[in-house]
């Protein structure tokens, strides 16, 4: 960890707004703070973290993971990940810090289903990494996106899948927070959470969580 600040993770299956949170948190939080949506390296922590979650995990492994991929982009000051792809990655002495907090964004099963269905049709990386990666997504078989005609309810049930696990194995954070991702774009829950958190005085426009992300071209061929 890094000498002086905390560390903020939201952990997600993917398609809950964490892009958004975090283009909104780097336009409204002070310099010293570092925010990262997706860090290189993480598609290798995705994949490791979907191999755990069905074997037994190696804390060794995680730590170091955890250690190039994420604690790297740490410098002075606080840190905020909104990555769904490290999401499975933190270990477990950092989550029972007080240093440390998890926000669990959900979303509806169905609509996660519907939405990352839509994503592997229309961004080709992410076509490739669900159809061509092993263990990009647990339970999903090589193909199956492409030729399973119930994969809607493949994608549901492997949303079930990680949420739970995400409950499980951080709901012991003394700051651990789980909330649906329509809370968090229809009311002043960011707002709240950032506060508390920080403890530090932010404000954080509503109309800006109901805006949709302006991607960037390194966003759009995002695979998540």
């Amino acid at each position: 960890m890094t000498a002086a600040g905390k560390m903020l993770f939201f952990v997600s299956t993917g398609r809950c707004g964490t892009l958004r949170i975090s283009q909104i948190l780097r336009a409204a939080l002070p310099k010293n703070f570092v925010i990262r949506h997706q860090m290189p390296g993480s598609a290798l922590a995705n994949i490791v973290g979907n191999i755990m979650l069905q074997t037994r995990p190696s804390r060794m492994i995680k730590r170091a993971i955890f250690r190039s991929v994420v604690l790297r982009h740490a410098a002075e000051g606080h840190f905020i990940s909104t990555d769904p792809l490290t999401a499975m990655m933190i270990p477990e002495h950092l989550v029972r810090s007080a240093d440390i907090g998890i926000v669990h964004v959900l979303r509806d099963h169905e609509a996660f289903a519907h939405s990352f269905l839509r994503w592997t049709r229309t961004r080709r990386r992410s076509w490739v990494a669900h159809n061509l990666v092993p263990f990009w997504q647990p339970g999903l078989w090589p193909l199956e996106n492409a030729m399973n005609k119930n994969i809607l309810g493949t994608y549901a049930r492997i949303s079930k899948m990680k949420n739970a696990w995400f409950t499980q194995q951080y709901s012991h954070n003394p700051f651990y927070r789980r909330m649906a991702m329509e809370d968090m774009f229809g009311s002043s829950l960011l707002e709240r959470i950032i506060r508390e958190f920080f403890e530090i005085d932010v404000t954080i426009d509503l109309r800006q969580l109901q805006e949709k992300s302006n991607q960037s071209n390194s966003d759009r061929r995002s695979a998540a």
